[in-house]
């Protein structure tokens, strides 16, 4: 089974976009000067909308004092905020703030350039197959 994922076009596919995404992140996270832990924080908040710093322990597979350490210096660089839980006091809540939401947005430009450019550079028939599939269009 993994020999024919691992020759498979999907995993050819998806490895070429992936290391294109992660050398282009790579770039973009070190000019704010963030580790990838950082990153992955912001995305998890940006799906969760609002999340307790505990929450987003478990989900990074950190310790409760890396991720309040994680935290505060996510809310120094002003990428979050932090507030107190209204429904347990002892707890914080972290949500981006607009330079976190625009960082994210930053990064999103990018990842849909890449993965445009990444699908124009297969064959014809196969890049306006992905591009259909996923609504875009070759003009992005």
């Amino acid at each position: 089974m993994s020999k024919n994922i691992l020759n498979s076009p999907i995993e050819v596919f998806t490895r070429m976009m992936f290391s294109r995404v992660i050398e282009r992140l790579a770039v973009v996270i070190s000019e704010e000067d963030l580790s990838f832990s950082q990153v992955a924080a912001l995305h998890i908040i940006d799906q969760s909308q609002e999340i307790t710093i505990q929450d987003l322990s478990q989900r990074l597979n950190l310790s409760l004092s890396a991720t309040s350490r994680l935290i505060d210096d996510l809310v120094k660089t002003d990428f979050l905020d932090r507030i107190e839980d209204p429904t347990n006091r002892r707890s914080k809540i972290v949500t981006l703030t607009k330079f976190g939401k625009d960082f994210l947005n930053k990064l999103s430009i990018e990842r849909v350039k890449i993965v445009t450019t990444t699908a124009t550079s297969l064959p014809s028939k196969i890049s306006t197959k992905i591009l259909s599939a996923l609504g875009a269009t070759k003009g992005i």
